[in-house]
Protein backbone atom coordinates (compact mmCIF):
# COMPACT_ATOMS: atom_id res chain seq x y z
CA UNK A 1 0.00 0.00 0.00
CA UNK A 2 1.33 3.52 -0.88
CA UNK A 3 2.05 6.12 1.79
CA UNK A 4 0.19 9.31 2.17
CA UNK A 5 2.48 12.60 2.25
CA UNK A 6 1.32 15.80 2.98
CA UNK A 7 3.48 18.32 2.40
CA UNK A 8 3.44 22.17 3.95
CA UNK A 9 5.80 25.10 3.11
CA UNK A 10 6.71 26.21 6.40
CA UNK A 11 3.31 25.95 8.15
CA UNK A 12 1.25 25.91 5.07
CA UNK A 13 -0.43 22.95 3.61
CA UNK A 14 0.47 23.02 0.19
CA UNK A 15 -0.34 19.39 -1.64
CA UNK A 16 -0.61 16.24 -1.13
CA UNK A 17 1.10 12.89 -3.20
CA UNK A 18 2.31 9.22 -2.39
CA UNK A 19 5.23 7.03 -1.94
CA UNK A 20 6.26 3.82 -1.13
CA UNK A 21 9.41 2.10 0.90
CA UNK A 22 11.75 1.84 -2.72
CA UNK A 23 10.90 6.26 -3.17
CA UNK A 24 13.14 8.48 -1.25
CA UNK A 25 11.49 11.68 0.21
CA UNK A 26 13.40 14.06 -2.55
CA UNK A 27 11.92 12.03 -5.57
CA UNK A 28 8.36 12.13 -4.03
CA UNK A 29 8.47 15.79 -3.75
CA UNK A 30 9.58 16.60 -6.88
CA UNK A 31 7.27 14.35 -8.64
CA UNK A 32 4.35 16.53 -6.24
CA UNK A 33 5.79 19.86 -8.04
CA UNK A 34 7.14 21.36 -4.76
CA UNK A 35 10.87 22.01 -5.05
CA UNK A 36 13.17 22.06 -3.28
CA UNK A 37 16.78 22.71 -3.58
CA UNK A 38 19.43 20.12 -4.15
CA UNK A 39 22.15 21.01 -5.34
CA UNK A 40 23.97 17.34 -6.22
CA UNK A 41 20.54 16.09 -7.49
CA UNK A 42 19.82 13.91 -5.14
CA UNK A 43 23.46 12.18 -4.65
CA UNK A 44 23.42 12.92 -0.53
CA UNK A 45 26.64 15.18 -1.33
CA UNK A 46 25.88 18.60 -0.88
CA UNK A 47 23.50 18.15 2.58
CA UNK A 48 21.05 21.01 1.25
CA UNK A 49 17.83 19.23 0.29
CA UNK A 50 16.78 19.91 4.22
CA UNK A 51 12.77 18.97 5.41
CA UNK A 52 11.32 18.68 8.95
CA UNK A 53 8.85 15.77 9.34
CA UNK A 54 6.95 18.24 11.87
CA UNK A 55 7.26 22.00 11.88
CA UNK A 56 9.83 21.88 15.39
CA UNK A 57 11.63 18.53 14.69
CA UNK A 58 15.45 18.39 13.42
CA UNK A 59 16.39 18.43 10.22
CA UNK A 60 17.05 15.59 7.95
CA UNK A 61 18.25 15.05 4.15
CA UNK A 62 15.19 14.50 2.31
CA UNK A 63 17.06 11.98 -0.89
CA UNK A 64 18.37 10.08 1.97
CA UNK A 65 14.61 9.12 3.47
CA UNK A 66 12.63 6.57 2.81
CA UNK A 67 8.92 6.69 2.55
CA UNK A 68 8.37 4.18 4.98
CA UNK A 69 4.92 5.51 6.62
CA UNK A 70 2.73 8.20 6.14
CA UNK A 71 4.56 11.22 6.20
CA UNK A 72 4.10 15.43 6.68
CA UNK A 73 6.96 17.30 5.25
CA UNK A 74 7.59 20.42 6.19
CA UNK A 75 9.61 22.62 3.68
CA UNK A 76 11.95 25.55 4.30
CA UNK A 77 10.31 28.90 2.88
CA UNK A 78 10.93 30.17 -0.57
CA UNK A 79 13.77 32.74 -0.61
CA UNK A 80 13.33 35.57 -2.99
CA UNK A 81 16.77 35.68 -5.16
CA UNK A 82 18.53 38.46 -6.33
CA UNK A 83 18.36 38.05 -10.44
CA UNK A 84 19.96 40.05 -12.24
CA UNK A 85 17.48 41.11 -15.26
CA UNK A 86 19.26 42.88 -17.88
CA UNK A 87 22.40 44.32 -19.37
CA UNK A 88 24.43 47.47 -19.29
CA UNK A 89 24.17 47.49 -22.89
CA UNK A 90 21.69 49.00 -25.66
CA UNK A 91 18.64 46.90 -26.66
CA UNK A 92 16.16 49.91 -27.10
CA UNK A 93 14.93 50.42 -30.53
CA UNK A 94 17.18 53.04 -31.67
CA UNK A 95 19.77 49.88 -32.39
CA UNK A 96 17.46 47.42 -34.04
CA UNK A 97 17.46 46.69 -37.68
CA UNK A 98 14.32 45.74 -39.37
CA UNK A 99 12.56 42.34 -38.05
CA UNK A 100 13.89 39.34 -39.98
CA UNK A 101 10.53 38.95 -41.68
CA UNK A 102 7.22 40.26 -41.81
CA UNK A 103 5.54 39.56 -38.30
CA UNK A 104 2.33 37.41 -38.52
CA UNK A 105 -0.98 40.12 -38.55
CA UNK A 106 -1.19 41.69 -35.49
CA UNK A 107 1.85 40.34 -33.63
CA UNK A 108 2.56 43.16 -31.49
CA UNK A 109 4.42 41.25 -29.25
CA UNK A 110 7.12 38.97 -28.12
CA UNK A 111 9.24 37.43 -25.39
CA UNK A 112 12.42 37.25 -25.03
CA UNK A 113 14.07 34.53 -22.78
CA UNK A 114 17.05 33.71 -20.95
CA UNK A 115 17.31 30.39 -19.31
CA UNK A 116 20.00 30.16 -17.17
CA UNK A 117 21.31 27.01 -15.31
CA UNK A 118 20.65 28.76 -11.83
CA UNK A 119 18.00 31.16 -13.22
CA UNK A 120 15.54 31.98 -16.10
CA UNK A 121 14.50 35.70 -17.30
CA UNK A 122 11.48 36.60 -19.51
CA UNK A 123 11.06 40.08 -21.44
CA UNK A 124 8.16 41.27 -22.78
CA UNK A 125 8.52 43.33 -25.74
CA UNK A 126 6.58 45.29 -28.47
CA UNK A 127 6.83 44.05 -31.41
CA UNK A 128 6.75 47.55 -33.10
CA UNK A 129 9.35 49.15 -31.05
CA UNK A 130 11.44 46.71 -29.85
CA UNK A 131 11.22 48.32 -26.44
CA UNK A 132 10.25 45.91 -23.43
CA UNK A 133 7.31 46.78 -21.88
CA UNK A 134 7.69 43.89 -18.30
CA UNK A 135 9.97 41.62 -16.94
CA UNK A 136 9.60 38.16 -14.80
CA UNK A 137 12.18 36.05 -13.75
CA UNK A 138 12.63 33.27 -11.00
CA UNK A 139 14.75 30.15 -10.07
CA UNK A 140 15.09 28.00 -12.42
CA UNK A 141 12.63 25.28 -11.61
CA UNK A 142 14.93 22.38 -12.62
CA UNK A 143 17.57 23.05 -9.71
CA UNK A 144 15.60 20.30 -7.75
CA UNK A 145 17.22 17.91 -10.31
CA UNK A 146 21.04 19.38 -9.51
CA UNK A 147 22.89 22.63 -9.57
CA UNK A 148 24.79 21.71 -13.13
CA UNK A 149 23.91 20.68 -16.36
CA UNK A 150 26.12 17.53 -15.63
CA UNK A 151 23.42 16.52 -13.10
CA UNK A 152 20.60 17.19 -15.27
CA UNK A 153 21.96 15.25 -17.89
CA UNK A 154 22.52 12.65 -16.09
CA UNK A 155 18.76 12.60 -14.84
CA UNK A 156 17.75 12.50 -18.16
CA UNK A 157 19.26 9.52 -18.61
CA UNK A 158 17.97 7.47 -16.08
CA UNK A 159 14.35 8.81 -16.35
CA UNK A 160 14.44 10.42 -19.62
CA UNK A 161 14.06 13.93 -20.04
CA UNK A 162 10.39 14.05 -20.41
CA UNK A 163 10.35 15.39 -16.70
CA UNK A 164 13.07 18.56 -17.51
CA UNK A 165 11.07 19.77 -20.18
CA UNK A 166 7.84 19.29 -18.60
CA UNK A 167 9.66 22.09 -15.88
CA UNK A 168 10.52 24.53 -17.76
CA UNK A 169 7.73 25.07 -20.33
CA UNK A 170 5.20 25.26 -17.20
CA UNK A 171 7.96 28.10 -15.53
CA UNK A 172 8.24 29.89 -19.27
CA UNK A 173 4.27 29.78 -19.31
CA UNK A 174 3.91 31.11 -15.93
CA UNK A 175 6.69 33.93 -16.31
CA UNK A 176 5.16 34.96 -19.30
CA UNK A 177 1.91 35.06 -17.62
CA UNK A 178 3.44 37.26 -14.92
CA UNK A 179 4.67 39.96 -17.64
CA UNK A 180 1.34 39.99 -19.36
CA UNK A 181 -0.12 40.61 -15.61
CA UNK A 182 2.32 43.10 -15.31
CA UNK A 183 1.66 45.03 -18.52
CA UNK A 184 -2.12 44.39 -18.92
CA UNK A 185 -1.12 43.01 -22.23
CA UNK A 186 -3.15 39.20 -23.53
CA UNK A 187 -0.64 36.41 -24.16
CA UNK A 188 -2.69 35.96 -27.31
CA UNK A 189 -0.92 38.43 -28.88
CA UNK A 190 2.74 37.10 -28.40
CA UNK A 191 3.86 35.54 -31.36
CA UNK A 192 7.21 35.83 -31.73
CA UNK A 193 9.56 33.94 -28.96
CA UNK A 194 13.28 34.48 -28.62
CA UNK A 195 15.51 31.58 -26.12
CA UNK A 196 19.21 32.33 -25.68
CA UNK A 197 20.05 29.68 -23.24
CA UNK A 198 22.99 26.99 -22.77
CA UNK A 199 22.90 23.84 -25.20
CA UNK A 200 21.57 21.88 -22.28
CA UNK A 201 18.56 24.09 -21.39
CA UNK A 202 17.70 24.31 -25.13
CA UNK A 203 17.53 21.09 -25.87
CA UNK A 204 14.77 20.71 -22.76
CA UNK A 205 13.20 23.96 -23.75
CA UNK A 206 12.97 22.46 -27.62
CA UNK A 207 12.28 18.79 -25.81
CA UNK A 208 14.99 16.90 -27.13
CA UNK A 209 17.37 14.60 -24.71
CA UNK A 210 20.78 16.57 -23.83
CA UNK A 211 21.81 12.43 -22.98
CA UNK A 212 24.91 12.29 -25.33
CA UNK A 213 26.23 15.80 -24.31
CA UNK A 214 27.39 13.77 -21.18
CA UNK A 215 30.03 11.49 -22.65
CA UNK A 216 32.72 11.68 -25.21
CA UNK A 217 32.21 13.37 -27.96
CA UNK A 218 29.34 15.48 -26.56
CA UNK A 219 27.24 15.25 -29.32
CA UNK A 220 24.51 17.53 -29.15
CA UNK A 221 20.79 16.77 -30.85
CA UNK A 222 20.88 20.27 -32.71
CA UNK A 223 22.86 23.61 -32.53
CA UNK A 224 20.04 25.26 -32.98
CA UNK A 225 19.54 28.93 -34.82
CA UNK A 226 16.49 28.53 -36.74
CA UNK A 227 12.57 28.88 -35.44
CA UNK A 228 10.42 26.07 -34.44
CA UNK A 229 6.50 25.87 -34.05
CA UNK A 230 5.96 26.79 -30.05
CA UNK A 231 5.03 23.81 -27.93
CA UNK A 232 1.46 23.08 -26.95
CA UNK A 233 0.69 24.74 -23.89
CA UNK A 234 2.95 27.61 -24.05
CA UNK A 235 1.07 30.86 -22.89
CA UNK A 236 1.33 32.40 -26.45
CA UNK A 237 -0.40 32.49 -29.60
CA UNK A 238 -1.31 29.16 -30.75
CA UNK A 239 0.36 29.67 -34.10
CA UNK A 240 3.72 31.25 -32.22
CA UNK A 241 6.87 30.53 -33.52
CA UNK A 242 10.03 30.26 -31.38
CA UNK A 243 13.97 31.08 -32.08
CA UNK A 244 16.36 29.33 -30.41
CA UNK A 245 20.10 31.24 -30.58
CA UNK A 246 22.76 29.32 -32.24
CA UNK A 247 25.42 27.27 -29.88
CA UNK A 248 28.80 26.00 -30.99
CA UNK A 249 28.87 22.71 -29.12
CA UNK A 250 28.06 20.91 -26.49
CA UNK A 251 29.47 23.41 -23.48
CA UNK A 252 29.63 26.80 -25.54
CA UNK A 253 25.72 27.76 -25.96
CA UNK A 254 23.60 30.23 -27.57
CA UNK A 255 23.12 32.18 -24.53
CA UNK A 256 27.23 33.13 -24.81
CA UNK A 257 26.92 33.53 -28.51
CA UNK A 258 24.21 35.91 -27.69
CA UNK A 259 25.83 37.58 -25.38
CA UNK A 260 28.75 38.30 -27.69
CA UNK A 261 26.74 39.93 -29.91
CA UNK A 262 25.29 42.12 -27.11
CA UNK A 263 28.32 42.85 -25.83
CA UNK A 264 29.22 44.11 -29.10
CA UNK A 265 32.23 42.23 -29.84
CA UNK A 266 31.47 41.90 -33.57
CA UNK A 267 32.26 45.83 -33.74
CA UNK A 268 34.94 45.54 -31.28
CA UNK A 269 38.51 45.11 -32.72
CA UNK A 270 39.98 43.46 -30.31
CA UNK A 271 42.00 41.25 -28.53
CA UNK A 272 39.09 41.35 -25.91
CA UNK A 273 38.43 38.20 -23.50
CA UNK A 274 34.62 37.84 -22.74
CA UNK A 275 33.42 35.90 -19.92
CA UNK A 276 30.62 34.54 -18.31
CA UNK A 277 30.53 32.87 -14.94
CA UNK A 278 27.50 30.49 -14.21
CA UNK A 279 27.56 26.72 -12.90
CA UNK A 280 30.15 26.56 -16.73
CA UNK A 281 32.60 29.05 -17.63
CA UNK A 282 31.98 30.17 -20.86
CA UNK A 283 35.23 32.41 -22.49
CA UNK A 284 35.40 33.92 -26.02
CA UNK A 285 38.59 36.20 -26.69
CA UNK A 286 38.23 38.43 -30.05
CA UNK A 287 40.95 38.22 -31.90
CA UNK A 288 41.02 39.47 -35.43
CA UNK A 289 37.80 38.39 -37.04
CA UNK A 290 37.83 35.17 -35.43
CA UNK A 291 36.46 34.24 -31.85
CA UNK A 292 38.57 31.73 -29.64
CA UNK A 293 35.86 29.78 -27.48
CA UNK A 294 36.12 27.67 -24.68
CA UNK A 295 34.09 26.62 -21.68
CA UNK A 296 35.24 25.50 -18.65
CA UNK A 297 34.00 22.85 -16.24
CA UNK A 298 33.77 25.34 -13.45
CA UNK A 299 31.82 23.32 -11.18
CA UNK A 300 28.44 24.96 -9.28
CA UNK A 301 31.06 26.29 -6.59
CA UNK A 302 30.40 30.17 -7.76
CA UNK A 303 27.16 29.40 -7.27
CA UNK A 304 27.09 28.44 -3.61
CA UNK A 305 26.06 25.08 -4.47
CA UNK A 306 28.20 21.77 -2.56
CA UNK A 307 29.88 24.43 -0.06
CA UNK A 308 28.84 23.77 3.28
CA UNK A 309 27.43 27.08 3.74
CA UNK A 310 26.81 27.83 0.56
CA UNK A 311 23.72 29.17 -1.26
CA UNK A 312 21.75 31.61 -3.89
CA UNK A 313 22.07 35.02 -3.54
CA UNK A 314 18.75 34.73 -1.71
CA UNK A 315 17.60 36.82 1.80
CA UNK A 316 20.17 35.96 4.21
CA UNK A 317 23.13 35.23 2.33
CA UNK A 318 26.34 37.13 3.32
CA UNK A 319 27.34 38.51 -0.41
CA UNK A 320 30.51 40.59 0.04
CA UNK A 321 32.89 40.13 3.25
CA UNK A 322 36.16 42.38 3.77
CA UNK A 323 39.13 43.37 6.59
CA UNK A 324 39.13 46.77 7.70
CA UNK A 325 40.03 46.55 11.52
CA UNK A 326 38.28 43.23 12.17
CA UNK A 327 35.67 41.02 9.52
CA UNK A 328 33.12 43.29 8.01
CA UNK A 329 30.38 41.32 6.37
CA UNK A 330 27.33 42.34 4.38
CA UNK A 331 23.81 40.46 4.62
CA UNK A 332 21.29 40.36 1.75
CA UNK A 333 18.50 42.30 3.03
CA UNK A 334 20.68 42.82 6.23
CA UNK A 335 19.02 39.50 7.93
CA UNK A 336 20.81 37.20 10.12
CA UNK A 337 22.94 35.18 7.91
CA UNK A 338 22.12 31.48 6.98
CA UNK A 339 24.78 30.84 4.65
CA UNK A 340 27.30 32.57 2.18
CA UNK A 341 26.34 33.26 -1.74
CA UNK A 342 29.13 33.37 -4.68
CA UNK A 343 30.11 36.66 -4.56
CA UNK A 344 30.62 36.33 -0.78
CA UNK A 345 32.55 33.31 -1.30
CA UNK A 346 34.82 35.00 -3.15
CA UNK A 347 35.45 37.79 -0.96
CA UNK A 348 35.75 35.45 1.98
CA UNK A 349 38.84 33.52 -0.08
CA UNK A 350 40.45 36.17 -0.78
CA UNK A 351 40.24 38.09 2.80
CA UNK A 352 41.73 34.36 3.65
CA UNK A 353 44.55 34.69 1.07
CA UNK A 354 45.56 38.68 1.87
CA UNK A 355 46.09 38.14 5.38
CA UNK A 356 48.21 34.36 5.50
CA UNK A 357 44.87 32.36 6.81
CA UNK A 358 45.60 30.36 3.57
CA UNK A 359 48.85 29.86 2.30
CA UNK A 360 49.66 28.98 -1.19
CA UNK A 361 49.00 25.65 -1.89
CA UNK A 362 45.34 26.27 -0.58
CA UNK A 363 45.45 25.01 2.70
CA UNK A 364 44.32 26.55 5.64
CA UNK A 365 46.48 27.11 8.15
CA UNK A 366 46.37 26.37 12.47
CA UNK A 367 45.79 29.63 14.21
CA UNK A 368 49.41 29.53 15.78
CA UNK A 369 50.73 29.71 11.88
CA UNK A 370 48.58 32.98 11.45
CA UNK A 371 49.76 36.53 12.20
CA UNK A 372 47.32 38.91 13.64
CA UNK A 373 43.82 39.35 14.95
CA UNK A 374 42.50 37.22 11.96
CA UNK A 375 43.77 33.95 13.13
CA UNK A 376 40.85 34.34 15.85
CA UNK A 377 38.51 33.50 12.94
CA UNK A 378 39.99 29.83 12.43
CA UNK A 379 38.60 27.55 14.59
CA UNK A 380 37.92 23.72 14.38
CA UNK A 381 34.99 21.76 14.11
CA UNK A 382 34.77 18.04 13.79
CA UNK A 383 38.41 18.43 14.25
CA UNK A 384 38.84 20.27 11.42
CA UNK A 385 39.86 23.29 10.97
CA UNK A 386 37.44 26.19 9.79
CA UNK A 387 37.12 29.76 9.28
CA UNK A 388 34.34 31.68 11.08
CA UNK A 389 32.20 34.49 9.01
CA UNK A 390 30.08 35.07 12.27
CA UNK A 391 29.86 33.87 15.70
CA UNK A 392 30.29 30.62 16.82
CA UNK A 393 29.36 27.85 17.58
CA UNK A 394 26.03 27.89 15.23
CA UNK A 395 27.36 30.75 12.77
CA UNK A 396 28.86 30.69 9.01
CA UNK A 397 32.26 29.11 8.45
CA UNK A 398 33.94 27.60 5.61
CA UNK A 399 35.83 24.39 6.06
CA UNK A 400 39.22 23.32 4.04
CA UNK A 401 37.39 21.54 1.78
CA UNK A 402 35.14 24.34 0.71
CA UNK A 403 38.23 26.35 -0.01
CA UNK A 404 39.31 23.50 -2.02
CA UNK A 405 36.39 23.16 -4.65
CA UNK A 406 36.52 27.45 -4.93
CA UNK A 407 39.92 26.96 -5.91
CA UNK A 408 39.49 24.12 -8.36
CA UNK A 409 36.65 26.78 -9.95
CA UNK A 410 38.85 29.62 -10.16
CA UNK A 411 41.40 27.39 -11.70
CA UNK A 412 39.61 26.17 -14.61
CA UNK A 413 38.05 29.40 -15.13
CA UNK A 414 41.90 30.89 -14.77
CA UNK A 415 43.62 27.94 -16.94
CA UNK A 416 40.68 28.69 -19.69
CA UNK A 417 41.63 32.50 -20.02
CA UNK A 418 45.29 31.60 -20.32
CA UNK A 419 44.60 28.89 -22.79
CA UNK A 420 42.76 31.69 -24.68
CA UNK A 421 45.75 33.63 -24.85
CA UNK A 422 48.57 30.86 -25.82
CA UNK A 423 46.28 29.92 -28.28
CA UNK A 424 46.28 33.32 -30.00
CA UNK A 425 50.22 33.82 -28.83
CA UNK A 426 49.68 37.45 -27.27
CA UNK A 427 50.52 38.55 -23.95
CA UNK A 428 48.04 39.24 -20.75
CA UNK A 429 49.40 43.00 -21.54
CA UNK A 430 48.15 43.05 -25.44
CA UNK A 431 44.63 41.61 -24.15
CA UNK A 432 42.70 45.56 -24.81
CA UNK A 433 39.45 45.09 -22.97
CA UNK A 434 37.92 42.03 -20.59
CA UNK A 435 34.55 41.65 -20.49
CA UNK A 436 32.18 40.30 -17.16
CA UNK A 437 29.28 39.11 -18.28
CA UNK A 438 25.82 37.10 -16.28
CA UNK A 439 24.64 37.60 -13.05
CA UNK A 440 27.83 36.07 -11.22
CA UNK A 441 29.89 39.06 -12.75
CA UNK A 442 27.57 41.49 -11.91
CA UNK A 443 27.61 40.78 -7.90
CA UNK A 444 31.43 39.73 -7.81
CA UNK A 445 33.93 41.76 -6.64
CA UNK A 446 36.71 42.44 -9.19
CA UNK A 447 39.49 42.84 -6.97
CA UNK A 448 38.75 39.99 -4.83
CA UNK A 449 38.13 37.96 -8.24
CA UNK A 450 41.58 38.90 -9.07
CA UNK A 451 43.07 38.63 -5.42
CA UNK A 452 42.51 34.62 -5.69
CA UNK A 453 43.52 34.52 -9.00
CA UNK A 454 40.37 33.97 -11.05
CA UNK A 455 42.10 36.47 -13.65
CA UNK A 456 45.28 38.63 -14.02
CA UNK A 457 45.36 41.38 -11.95
CA UNK A 458 46.39 43.37 -14.97
CA UNK A 459 42.93 43.22 -16.26
CA UNK A 460 41.46 45.06 -13.47
CA UNK A 461 41.68 48.81 -15.42
CA UNK A 462 40.44 47.34 -18.76
CA UNK A 463 37.30 45.31 -16.67
CA UNK A 464 34.01 45.64 -17.85
CA UNK A 465 30.59 44.52 -16.39
CA UNK A 466 27.43 44.19 -18.60
CA UNK A 467 25.27 42.25 -16.47
CA UNK A 468 22.86 39.94 -18.12
CA UNK A 469 23.93 40.19 -22.24
CA UNK A 470 22.26 36.72 -22.47
CA UNK A 471 19.49 38.16 -22.11
CA UNK A 472 19.73 41.64 -24.18
CA UNK A 473 20.98 39.09 -26.86
CA UNK A 474 17.55 37.44 -27.05
CA UNK A 475 15.68 40.79 -26.87
CA UNK A 476 17.70 41.88 -30.23
CA UNK A 477 17.63 38.45 -31.78
CA UNK A 478 13.72 38.27 -31.17
CA UNK A 479 13.38 41.60 -32.96
CA UNK A 480 16.13 42.08 -35.00
CA UNK A 481 16.44 40.41 -38.14
CA UNK A 482 20.42 41.50 -38.59
CA UNK A 483 20.53 40.22 -34.63
CA UNK A 484 19.83 36.83 -36.28
CA UNK A 485 22.17 36.92 -38.86
CA UNK A 486 24.93 38.30 -36.84
CA UNK A 487 24.41 35.51 -34.26
CA UNK A 488 24.78 33.18 -37.38
CA UNK A 489 28.23 35.08 -38.73
CA UNK A 490 29.81 34.93 -35.23
CA UNK A 491 29.15 31.11 -35.00
CA UNK A 492 30.42 30.82 -38.20
CA UNK A 493 33.80 32.36 -36.66
CA UNK A 494 34.06 30.85 -33.93
CA UNK A 495 37.14 28.32 -33.33
CA UNK A 496 35.72 26.20 -30.23
CA UNK A 497 38.75 24.56 -28.41
CA UNK A 498 37.81 21.59 -26.41
CA UNK A 499 40.09 21.67 -22.90
CA UNK A 500 39.48 18.21 -21.86
CA UNK A 501 42.25 17.21 -24.99
CA UNK A 502 44.08 20.19 -24.68
CA UNK A 503 47.20 20.29 -23.04
CA UNK A 504 48.21 24.11 -22.67
CA UNK A 505 44.80 23.90 -20.76
CA UNK A 506 45.79 21.00 -18.38
CA UNK A 507 49.44 22.19 -17.86
CA UNK A 508 47.80 25.93 -16.93
CA UNK A 509 45.00 24.11 -14.64
CA UNK A 510 47.85 22.89 -12.67
CA UNK A 511 49.73 26.42 -12.64
CA UNK A 512 46.45 28.19 -11.92
CA UNK A 513 45.69 25.79 -9.06
CA UNK A 514 48.41 28.31 -6.85
CA UNK A 515 47.93 31.36 -4.60
CA UNK A 516 50.11 34.51 -4.56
Amino acid sequence: MPHTIKIYREDKFIRETEGGPSDNLLSCINAAGAHIDAPCGGQGRCEKCLVRLNPYGAQILACRTAVDRDMDVYLPAEAEMEIVETGAVDSGASSHEPPLHEPPPNAKLGAAIDIGTTTVVVHLIDMNTGMRIATASGANAQRAYGADVISRIQYCVDNGHEDLTLLIRQQLSELIRQTCVISGERSRDIKCISIAANTVMEHLAAGYPPNDMGVAPFTPVDLFGSELPAWEGLVAAKTAKVYYAPAISAYFGGDAIAGMYAAKLIEDEGPTIYLDIGTNGEMAMKYGDTYYCCSTAAGPAFEGAEITFGMAAVVGAINHVKWEDGLKTSVIRDEVPRGMCGSGLVDALAVMVSNGVVDETGRLLDPEEIEGDIAEHVGKVDGKNVFWLTKRPDGVYMTALDIRKLQLAKSAIAAGIQTLIRHVGITEDQVKSFVLAGGFGSFMDQFSASCIGMFPKSFLPKTITLGNTAGEGASLALYSGAARQALDEIRERCQYIELSADPVFRDEFVEQMMFE
